[in-house]
């Protein structure tokens, strides 16, 4: 007999002492993976779209932004609420060994998807061996 597991929520985290937006703010979830010729980071933006995110790569320093879409209508009202809307804000350092020029973007499904490739003086290269 297996037994019942209650949903549980996860709360969002909300950034302390964010005053410079309307509303709250929150920090994505990220999962960073290195490749061999990059980093890939993902963001769970759940409401947001393409058009609502900004990102920026400035002196070591990548900065994603992004804003929730509003509620459907004015009157709005939900009968029960476990999902808060606001912003997303997060600053990562990133190593000077990325390929700046090289960052890409991509949004699919609520997931930001930012590759930063490694710059070619820092992949890992193969040196042949000659005979003697």
């Amino acid at each position: 007999m297996t037994e019942a597991h209650e949903l549980q929520t996860r709360e969002k985290h909300e950034l302390e002492g964010e005053g410079t937006r309307p509303g709250p703010v929150f920090r994505p979830d990220v999962d960073i993976l290195e490749r061999q010729d990059a980093y890939v980071i993902y963001a769970d933006l759940p409401g947001v779209d393409d058009r609502s995110i900004d990102v920026r790569l400035d002196r070591g320093e990548l900065t994603l932004d992004a804003r929730q879409a509003a509620p459907p209508d004015a009157g709005w009202r939900p009968l029960h609420a476990e999902y808060r809307l606001g912003s997303y804000h997060r600053v990562f350092r990133v190593s000077e060994d990325i390929d700046g020029e090289a960052v890409t973007a991509r949004m699919n499904a609520g997931v930001l998807e930012l590759t930063l490739p490694k710059s070619a003086a820092r992949k890992p290269r193969a040196i042949p061996v000659r005979p003697g």
